[in-house]
C-alpha cells in the first residue's frame, strides 16, 4: 500500500513538473486526483522557462505573473477568474495597445474544453494552477477571427491578463 502512495505522488509531481508549476506534496496529490477524475493527463503541460513564458501552441503563449498554489487546471473544471483584455500592440512598451474590458468586481465562470470560451481560453488556461496570474498573448485565429467582436477588429491578436481565482470539478 505504502508503494501506490508513493507511486502516485511521484506521478503527482511529474505532472506538475510538466505545468512548469512548484507546489506542495498536497498539491501534487489534489492535481493527481482531479486530473484522474477528468480523464486528463497533466504531464502535457508545457513547462515555462526561468522568466515564467510558456510556449502553449503555435499563436498561443503565455507568462505567469503571480504563480499559483492550488491544483491545476484541466479540462472539464468550471474556472473562477478575473480577467483583464488588450489588443496586442508590438509598438508598446509592454506590447499593451487599446485596453478593451475587465471583469471587475464579476467573476468570470467557464467550463474548460466546452467551446464556452475562444479557443485561446480552452488551450492556454489548463494547467494553470487556483491562485495563478497568466498574461495569454492570443493570435486572432485562436480568438475572434475574421469577424472580431464589439471593438475587437477582424483578426486582432489579443492579450489577456487572467487571475485563476478557483477551480471546481463537475459532479
Amino acid at each position: 500500500m505504502r508503494f501506490y502512495k508513493v507511486l502516485a505522488s511521484l506521478l503527482a509531481v511529474t505532472a506538475l513538473a510538466g505545468c512548469g508549476q512548484s507546489t506542495n506534496d498536497e498539491s501534487a496529490e489534489e492535481v493527481a486526483v482531479a486530473g484522474e477524475a477528468a480523464g486528463e493527463t497533466m504531464g502535457n503541460c508545457p513547462e515555462a522557462d526561468a522568466s515564467g513564458n510558456i510556449e502553449i501552441a503555435p499563436g498561443l503563449t503565455g507568462r505567469i505573473i503571480k504563480p499559483g498554489h492550488g491544483r491545476a487546471a484541466v479540462n472539464g473544471d468550471y474556472a473562477d477568474t478575473n480577467v483583464w483584455l488588450w489588443l496586442y500592440d508590438e509598438s508598446a512598451e509592454d506590447r499593451h495597445g487599446e485596453f478593451i474590458w475587465e471583469s471587475g468586481n464579476n467573476v468570470f465562470q467557464f467550463q474548460l474544453g466546452s467551446g464556452q470560451v475562444i479557443k485561446g481560453w480552452d488551450m492556454g488556461v489548463p494547467c494553470m494552477l487556483e491562485g495563478e496570474t497568466r498574461e495569454l498573448v492570443i493570435a486572432g485565429d485562436l480568438a475572434y477571427g475574421p469577424s472580431g467582436r464589439g471593438n475587437i477588429p477582424p483578426n486582432a491578436t489579443l492579450i489577456f491578463t487572467i487571475e485563476l481565482l478557483k477551480l471546481t470539478t463537475p459532479e
